[in-house]
């Protein structure tokens, strides 16, 4: 199937105007608090992810599931499913979009084999459909693909400026959004297309997650070696125990560390894309004598091991960044802290997402240690005359 559709794109949801703080969102109509509901289901985690994909690529609202449903339907089909569109004017894009800028060319993703495309001029889009179709969408990626790809652009003066491959919660994660001893009852939504959804307390929740991710934990990275093994090292025997204490900052908090390089994958300090929940790691050092309880210390004369950040990319979904010091990498903090973030994003009733390099193995690795999986790649082209000269 290739749908080039001329239906009016996806409207999405209404954008937020601000993080009103954790559990709740600021309504851009009634300027009230507005619980949006946990995200705790596979079913309510997909619908997002595909009205959000739908908003992006500008395609119609209900596309990508007829794609899907195509690609079980004719599993013997001589081309893969293909979304293509032309861009609409800014306005009448989608106001579910990821808020990055609206300067592409080319935008392309692979998502479960359909391939995706939107495309600025309708000229560039007749060449992008000639060449994915078949089975291209799923070998994209690879750099000859990638090349001939480029090549065919190049006489429209653009080029490749971008690929990434991105991760969402998995099953287990999703289950885990929710402790136990806080009780949800599982339904059926009424919205259409949604599916299972679990009802459970925001308060109650908030306040469980807080009290599993705050204050001081431990971290084992398990040996390399059983105690028995033979021919080895010390250190192959040796489990990694690393004990931290974790604190939600606060807007002033976070504030502290703008400028700071560090830290540059988890904060982005944007005006379109604000940061709207950052937890901290601080040493716990073993013969402490008195560690001071997660919020009584003062981390303004402190400095974090390590930095999570989520930013409101979108109205219904929000990124991951994360950063570890330099001598605190290797122990597994990355990927427990980006879980924490994506618990919590989930519980305030967005769907957490975490974007990498395709060739990025060690970023890849700490999403999937995380409970995150990955979801979609995607490709972005601009115009070569949008290119710095200096």
């Amino acid at each position: 199937m290739t749908d080039t559709q001329g239906t009016e794109p996806n409207s999405g949801a209404e954008r937020s105007a601000g993080a009103a703080g954790f559990g709740a969102r600021r309504d851009t109509v009634n300027r009230g608090v507005v619980n949006r509901g946990a995200v705790t289901t596979a079913d309510r985690a997909r619908h997002i992810l595909h009205t959000q994909l739908e908003a992006d690529f500008c395609q119609a609202p209900g596309s990508i599931s007829r794609a899907l449903e195509e690609l079980r339907d004719y599993p013997d089909a001589e081309s893969l499913p293909l979304l293509a569109t032309v861009q609409p004017p800014s306005e009448k894009m989608g106001a579910a979009r990821r808020r990055n800028d609206d300067i592409w060319e080319l935008r392309v993703a692979n998502y479960a084999s359909v391939g995706i495309l939107c495309a600025k001029h309708p000229r560039v889009l007749e060449k992008a459909i000639d060449y994915m179709l078949g089975d291209q969408s799923n070998w994209l990626g690879d750099y000859a693909q990638l090349r001939q790809l480029n090549e065919l652009l190049t006489p429209y003066t653009q080029q490749v400026s971008g690929t990434s491959i991105y991760y969402t919660p998995g099953r287990a994660l999703l289950n885990s959004v929710v402790p136990e001893g806080v009780q949800a009852q599982e339904v059926k939504c009424a919205v259409p297309g949604v599916g299972m959804m679990r009802r459970v307390d925001p308060a109650e929740l908030k306040a469980a997650l807080l009290a599993e991710i705050t204050g001081e934990r431990t971290i084992r990275r398990e040996a390399n070696a059983s105690a028995g093994a033979l021919e080895v090292d010390p250190e192959d025997t040796e489990t990694r125990v690393t004990r931290l204490r974790v604190e939600l900052l606060d807007a002033e908090q976070i504030e502290r560390f703008r400028g700071d390089k560090r830290y540059s994958n988890a904060l982005g300090f944007s005006v379109t894309r604000p940061d709207v929940l950052v937890l901290a790691a601080y040493p716990v050092e073993e013969d402490a004598a008195d560690v001071p309880a997660a919020g009584e210390s003062d981390p303004a004369l402190a400095d974090p091991i390590a930095l999570v950040g989520v930013s409101d990319d979108s109205p219904i979904m929000r990124q991951i960044g994360i950063d570890v010091l330099p001598a605190w990498r290797g122990a597994g903090i990355a990927s427990v802290l980006v879980r924490d973030a994506a618990r919590l994003t989930l519980a305030e009733g967005y769907l957490p997402f975490y974007g990498t390099s395709p060739s990025h193995i060690l970023s890849q690795r700490v999403a999937m240690n995380a409970g995150l999986v990955p979801t979609w790649w995607e490709y972005v082209s601009t115009s070569l005359n949008d290119l710095p000269m200096d």
